[in-house]
């Protein structure tokens, strides 16, 4: 019963990270149809960011800043290239991205080297909670608290805002919001860099658990789209119920 009750909290962690890159995948899916292979990349540079910050800054600005770093990387990879596949055949969009995402796989390589790296813990989060039942990580506790903080951040946003309610809206049929006077091209640069900071959010929290490779990136795309197929295009509740079922899965 300890080990089954250990898989299950594993597959529950590992389901929330999933969720929460599936989650930025499904909005960026939804809004652009165009399936992103280059998730999977900005996912692993969240990592590797964090990996060279928090020697220095430590792992809460780390956490901070990283995710944005990826942003920017997302908003110019969409401003320069990807934007230009909008409206077009989604096998354009799909070559496109796997091609960024080789390209860009390399250069991790070359700036970070080929080997992967272990990331230590957090010294606050270092060692296990007694949970009564069971000793589990206390770093994955905190991950999986993490996690729902961000999705539920994410949630608010989209469901108590205006602009939220757009980037809904978008998702569901984005010609018809070009078609209401809303910036269409604001708008899905804007969604890109929120998938993006959702992807560079769970690099940094999956790196003590997962190291930092340079095929990290891979390793979560393909779970990541399974995701969204199961949960369904665009929808919010099904990428999470998706994530936690693949996860408790994999597990």
């Amino acid at each position: 019963m300890t080990e089954f009750l250990s898989f299950a909290m594993n597959g529950l962690v590992l389901g929330l990270l999933f969720a929460l890159v599936a989650l930025g995948f499904t909005l960026i899916l939804g809004v652009m149809q165009v399936i992103n292979f280059t998730h999977g990349i900005l996912f692993a540079l969240g990592a590797y960011f964090a990996f060279s910050m928090q020697r220095y800054v430590g792992f809460w600005f780390a956490l901070l800043l990283a995710p944005l770093l990826v942003g920017v990387v997302g908003l110019i990879l969409e401003r320069l290239v990807i934007h230009r596949t909008y409206g077009g055949n989604p096998l354009f969009g799909l070559l496109l991205t796997f091609g960024l995402a080789t390209a860009l796989e390399e250069v991790i390589r070359m700036v970070w080297g080929k080997t992967g790296y272990s990331v230590a813990a957090p010294k606050f989060a270092a060692g296990s909670f007694d949970l009564g039942f069971m000793i589990y990580s206390k770093y994955r506790l905190i991950l999986a608290v993490l996690a729902i903080v961000v999705i539920l951040l994410v949630w608010l946003f989209l469901e108590k805002t205006p602009y939220g309610a757009i980037i809904k809206a978008g998702a569901s049929d984005a010609e018809m919001v070009m078609a209401l006077g809303k910036n269409l091209p604001r708008m899905r640069s804007f969604v890109f860099v929120i998938g993006s900071i959702l992807a560079g959010v769970a690099g940094v929290i999956a790196a003590p658990i997962w190291s930092v490779r340079p095929t990290m990136g891979t390793a979560i795309l393909m779970p990541a789209m399974v995701i969204v197929v199961l949960g369904g295009i665009g929808s919010f509740w099904g990428s999470i119920l998706a994530g936690l079922i693949v996860g408790l899965s994999t597990s």
